[in-house]
C-alpha cells in the first residue's frame, strides 16, 4: 500500500510509514483526516509534443488521477484532429484551396464598408417602389448641323412602378415631361382581380378596365373572337402568375446542392503538384512566392458543366411559362402549341455545348498557380496549338492592400489584350476609388469610378474614355440606406474630341413599397358598358387627344411651331 502522506510504497502489515513516521492509517501525530498526494505538475518541454507527458518517478505516474488520465486522452485525441487537419491544409492540394477560399473571402468583403444594401430579398418580396426619370440638359448644334435646339431643354421620360404583392396592388406610370411638366401621362392600377388603365390627358382621368379573372368571358362579351383559343376559359390572377414566375423554393434548393455537389467532384479530381518558392511580377511588384502545378482533368470539367446544366434544368424557364399558360386557363395543348416556337430552355444547353466544344479542344487544364501571404497572387495558362501560342494570365494584389490591384493578360497570334483594375477597392480612405484600362494594341479604353459615402454632394462619378476622341461620364449623388438605394445624377454626359455635344440629368431610386398612389375620379369596367358606351368612350377618346395635341401646341415656342410642316 501507499502512505497517504509522501506518497511512497510502504509493506502491508507497517502500522506507520517508515519514510516520514506518519500512521499507516493517517498522518505523523495524530488522527486528522488524510491529505491527498498533489498529482504531478504538467509542463511542457521546450522542443516536446503537445500530447507529451513528463516522466517523472514511476510512483508518481501511478498515483495520477483517473481523471487526469481522461484529460490527457482527450488532449491527445484533439491533438490529432488538429494534426490530421493541419496536414490536410498542409499538403499542396488543401494549401491551394485554402489560398483561394481566402482570395474570395477578401474580395467578398472589399465593399462592405461602403454600406451598399442588398436589395435582393426586397425584389423577392415583391414589395418595392422603383422610379426612373431623366430629362435633357442641352445638346451642342455641333450635333444638330448647326441647329439651336436649346429649347428642348426639360424635356424627357418618367417611369415609375410599386408592387405591393402582400396587399394585393401594383401600380404603374409612365409619362412625358418638360420642364417638370406632364405632358402626357398613362397610368395601370391592378388591385386584386382588377386591371385599370387611365391618362389624365385622353380619358381625364376616369379609369377603364377589366377583371383578370372572368378577361376572356368579358373579352366575348365585348366582341372578340378566336377559333383556335377557347377565351371564354382563359382568367388569370396576376399576383398569382408572379408567385408562379419565381422558381420555387425546393427547386432553388435543389439546383444549388447539385452545384455545391458538381464543384466539390471537380475540386476531388483536381491534382496539384507543389514546386517550391519562386519571383513572380504581380502587377508591377515581384513576389515571393509558393508555385503549384494544378491539373483539371478534362473529364471532370465535362461531368461539372453537364451537372450544371441539369442544374439549370431545375429552374426550367420553358416550364415555368407552360405553368403560368395553364394558371392563365389555356389547355395544354393550346399552351404547348404557343410555346413551340418559343426556345426559352434552349440558352443553357447551348452554352453548355459552346463550354463542352472547348473542353474538347484544350484537354486537361494545366494551371500554375502562386500563392504569397496566404493568397492567391497569379495564374497562368499557356497553350500551343500548331504555330500560334496562348497564353492568359490572371494577376491580383501586388500593391499595399491585396484587393486594390488586379489584372488580366491574354496573348494570342501577337496580339495582346490587357485589363488592368487599380484603386482604393476596400474603400480604407473613406472613399472607393477604382480605374479599370483595357489595351489592346494601340486602343485604349478607360473606366473611372469614385464613390464617397460620407460626402453631401457630388458624392458619386463614373465615367469612360476611348482614347483622347470619346468620353461618357456622369456624376451626382448615391444616397443608400439599409434597405434603399438612390442616385441623382445632375450631369450625365456625351464629349467627343472634349466637346459636349449632349446632356442629361437623370435620377433612380428602389427601396420599399411607398403603397400604391395611384387614385381615379371614377373607374368603370369594360365588361359593363353596352356597346353604346363603348362608341361613346371612343369618340371621348378621340376628342380628348384632339384637345390634348392643340394644349401641347400652345406650350412649343416659336422654334418649334416654325419646323412643324402644316
Amino acid at each position: 500500500m501507499f502512505c497517504l502522506k509522501c506518497g511512497k510504497e510502504i509493506p502491508p502489515s507497517a502500522s506507520s510509514c517508515p519514510y516520514c513516521g506518519a500512521a499507516a492509517g493517517g498522518p505523523a501525530g495524530g488522527p486528522s483526516a488524510p491529505t491527498p498526494p498533489k498529482p504531478p505538475v504538467y509542463t511542457m518541454p521546450e522542443g516536446a509534443a503537445a500530447w507529451s507527458i513528463p516522466e517523472g518517478d514511476a510512483g508518481g505516474r501511478r498515483r495520477a488521477p483517473l481523471l487526469f488520465g481522461g484529460i490527457a486522452a482527450a488532449v491527445l485525441v484533439v491533438a490529432l484532429i488538429v494534426w490530421a487537419v493541419a496536414g490536410l491544409f498542409s499538403s499542396p492540394k488543401g494549401q491551394v484551396e485554402q489560398a483561394f477560399a481566402k482570395t474570395a473571402a477578401a474580395y467578398a468583403a472589399a465593399g462592405s464598408g461602403l454600406d451598399l444594401p442588398d436589395l435582393g430579398e426586397l425584389i423577392q418580396g415583391r414589395s418595392y417602389s422603383q422610379r426612373l426619370s431623366y430629362a435633357l440638359n442641352g445638346i451642342d448644334p455641333q450635333l444638330t448641323g448647326g441647329e439651336d435646339l436649346s429649347y428642348l431643354k426639360g424635356l424627357g421620360l418618367r417611369i415609375g412602378a410599386d408592387c405591393d404583392q402582400k396587399g394585393r396592388k401594383l401600380g404603374g406610370e409612365a409619362a412625358l415631361v418638360w420642364n417638370d411638366q406632364d405632358l402626357a401621362a398613362f397610368q395601370l392600377l391592378v388591385d386584386g382581380e382588377r386591371m385599370l388603365f387611365a391618362s389624365p390627358e385622353f380619358t381625364k382621368g376616369t379609369a377603364y378596365g377589366l377583371n383578370t379573372k372572368t378577361l376572356g368571358k368579358d373579352l366575348i362579351r365585348l366582341g372578340a373572337w378566336d377559333d383556335e383559343i377557347d377565351l371564354e376559359k382563359i382568367g388569370f390572377d396576376l399576383f398569382e402568375l408572379m408567385e408562379l414566375a419565381i422558381p420555387d423554393g425546393e427547386r432553388t434548393k435543389q439546383a444549388q446542392a447539385a452545384m455545391a455537389e458538381a464543384y466539390r467532384q471537380l475540386f476531388d479530381a483536381v491534382q496539384v503538384d507543389e514546386g517550391g518558392r519562386q519571383s513572380v511580377e504581380v502587377n508591377g511588384a515581384r513576389l515571393d512566392a509558393g508555385f503549384y502545378r494544378v491539373v483539371v482533368p478534362q473529364q471532370a470539367m465535362m461531368d461539372c458543366v453537364a451537372a450544371w446544366e441539369d442544374a439549370m434544368a431545375l429552374a426550367d424557364t420553358q416550364g415555368t411559362y407552360r405553368e403560368i399558360l395553364l394558371a392563365m386557363g389555356f389547355d395544354p395543348a393550346d399552351a404547348d402549341e404557343l410555346l413551340s416556337g418559343v426556345d426559352t430552355g434552349g440558352l443553357y444547353g447551348q452554352m453548355a455545348d459552346t463550354m463542352e466544344q472547348a473542353i474538347r479542344a484544350l484537354g486537361d487544364l494545366e494551371l500554375d498557380v502562386y500563392v504569397s501571404g496566404g493568397y492567391v497572387s497569379a495564374v497562368e495558362w499557356s497553350e500551343r496549338t500548331g504555330g500560334s501560342g496562348v497564353k492568359v494570365g490572371l494577376y491580383l494584389g501586388g500593391g499595399e492592400n491585396y484587393v486594390d490591384d488586379l489584372s488580366l493578360e491574354i496573348a494570342a497570334n501577337g496580339q495582346k489584350l490587357t485589363v488592368q483594375s487599380t484603386g482604393d477597392h476596400a474603400a480604407k480612405s473613406g472613399t472607393f476609388t477604382d480605374e479599370t484600362v483595357l489595351r489592346m494594341g494601340p486602343q485604349r479604353v478607360t473606366f473611372q469610378l469614385r464613390y464617397e459615402p460620407k460626402a453631401d454632394r457630388d458624392n458619386f462619378q463614373w465615367g469612360f474614355r476611348v482614347g483622347n476622341t470619346a468620353a461618357v461620364s456622369l456624376e451626382g449623388q448615391l444616397t443608400a440606406t439599409k434597405d434603399s438605394i438612390e442616385l441623382k445624377l445632375d450631369d450625365l454626359s456625351v464629349k467627343a474630341a472634349g466637346v459636349k455635344l449632349i446632356s442629361f440629368q437623370a435620377a433612380y431610386y428602389l427601396g420599399p413599397c411607398r403603397g400604391v398612389e395611384l387614385s381615379f375620379p371614377d373607374a368603370r369596367m369594360l365588361a359593363d358598358m353596352d356597346e353604346e358606351d363603348l362608341m361613346d368612350l371612343a369618340y371621348d377618346i378621340q376628342a380628348n387627344a384632339e384637345d390634348w395635341a392643340y394644349d401641347v401646341l400652345d406650350k412649343l415656342p416659336q422654334e418649334v411651331l416654325d419646323q412643324i410642316e402644316w
